[in-house]
């Protein structure tokens, strides 16, 4: 069985500011790292075409390296997604209503969970 670790927040641009030196034409998406032992969860939740619906895009690395065919589910209040991580460790979610969920990734090493993960 797989070892379940709780990921900790590195990094979230809802509540840090772009570096000094750091220009953005347009700052429409909110950026978060997560990190778990050698595991790292970047995401990205940005604006989706339905008003008041946001998109979840991620990458999933471990040790440097993209992890393919990584589980992920994504659980709300009253819906629960799931798919696959590609070649290069990424996925998408798309026509998520704005709320608190819960993240979990699983791979052959781990099971990450982040809670809560705000979709604003």
């Amino acid at each position: 069985m797989a070892e379940r670790i709780e990921a900790q927040l590195v990094y979230d641009t809802k509540s840090q500011a772009l570096s000094a030196g750091v220009r953005a034409v347009a700052q429409r998406a909110r950026r978060v790292l997560y990190t778990a032992d050698e595991t790292e969860v970047v995401l990205q939740i940005a604006p989706d075409r339905e008003p008041n619906r946001r998109k979840l895009a991620g990458q999933v690395m471990d040790e440097g390296m993209p992890v393919e065919g990584a589980a992920v589910s994504l659980h709300g209040d009253a819906s629960r997604v799931g798919q696959e991580t590609d070649e290069d460790g990424e996925f998408q979610i798309g026509s998520l209503p704005r709320g608190a969920y819960r993240l979990e990734i699983d791979t052959p090493a781990r099971t990450i969970r982040v809670s809560p993960l705000d979709i604003e």
